[in-house]
């Protein structure tokens, strides 16, 4: 994973230097009064947020590999043109949505920075996460905003994510809540739920956030053996674990009636939808190129349940109750 996000920072430090960029409002972080080394992991870790796209999209990384080889090979100024363009096209629609989108709380925005600025470096070398946490794994203000939208939707009163990482998703589910509302997030790193608690607790909304710390699957049975129930749930955690944790959800009906199920990373990065060899990602990642394929096919073949898959960032799968889902005539 490590390899894989430095060959991001890679393709962003080289999309960042672009001279015909149109619409493409990078963030401004400021760096007066920070460390240098700190202001050293702010500038990877721009580079991180910077390759969310790249990371999702294998038609940018295809065409960042057809930059490079026309670059190489000296093509045509105007053939460049064209591929800086198309990589210019989906980097602008991405921004656009973001700006036109209401705009985040200022304590999202700060969990947002805070994410972005974290030594997560050092804090992986002292082994206080795992080796693959960076801020590319960060929900953002715009899939939080997607999902404080649907909480409200839903009218849901209790909320369950599994996965927490810094909070923003967490928090972003909290504001959508009434005021005795609550989401029960699981998170197996004591350090980030630590980290997420001290963040969420700026915002009013913090108090109806319940963190619980340890593996997802030992979280999920204990609070199904408690009879808990949620109105929304919220999965973005370890892949290989999402099945897991659906049928611990579904099969101990921890879902209400008219409950609804949120799924990231649906199409994980191309991964569920296209072979190997057309994904410009290195073996290394590739190798649990299946798991998010074999969930989303799980979830189809449930008589239980309906779902439709969006492709927002990495998909976003929505599940309900099929008696939830279909209206009477």
């Amino acid at each position: 994973m490590i390899d894989i996000i430095k060959s991001y920072n890679q393709d962003c430090c080289f999309s960042c230097r672009r001279i015909s960029c149109f619409h493409h409002q990078p963030r401004v972080y400021p760096t007066q009064g920070i460390s240098t080394q700190k202001s050293r992991d702010l500038n990877i870790n721009m580079a991180c947020e910077m390759s969310k796209t790249t990371r999702v999209s294998p038609v940018l990384r295809h065409l960042r590999k057809l930059q490079q080889n026309a670059k190489a090979n000296n093509a045509p100024s105007d053939a460049l043109i064209q591929i800086e363009t198309c990589i210019d096209c989906i980097h602008a629609r991405n921004d656009y949505c973001e700006t036109i989108s209401s705009p985040p709380s200022d304590v999202i925005d700060n969990i947002v920075t805070e994410t972005e600025t974290h030594p997560w470096q050092q804090v992986r070398d002292e082994g206080k996460v795992l080796s693959d946490v960076a801020p590319i794994m960060l929900s953002g203000a715009l899939e939080g905003t997607f999902l404080k939208m649907l909480t409200g939707m839903s009218n849901a009163k209790r909320a369950l994510e599994i996965g927490l990482l810094t909070g923003c998703s967490a928090l972003s589910i909290a504001e959508a809540l009434p005021a005795d509302g609550e989401v029960v997030t699981c998170e197996i790193s004591e350090y980030l739920a630590s980290l997420a608690r001290k963040l969420v607790d700026h915002s009013p909304h913090g108090k109806k956030i319940k963190i619980m710390t340890g593996p997802g699957t030992d979280c999920l049975q204990q609070m199904a053996k408690e009879g808990q129930k949620f109105d929304f749930v919220f999965i973005d955690a370890d892949k290989p674990g999402y099945i897991r944790y659906y049928k611990i959800i579904m099969d101990n009906d921890m879902l209400t009636p008219r409950g609804t199920i949120l799924v990231d990373n649906a199409l994980y990065a191309g991964m569920s939808y296209l072979p190997q060899d057309k994904l410009q990602l290195s073996a290394r990642f590739t190798t649990t190129n299946h798991v998010m394929r074999e969930f989303n096919e799980y979830v189809y073949n449930d008589d239980r349940v309906s779902q439709v898959l969006l492709p927002i960032h990495d998909g976003v799968m929505i599940i309900r109750r099929k008696e939830a889902f279909e209206g009477t005539a």
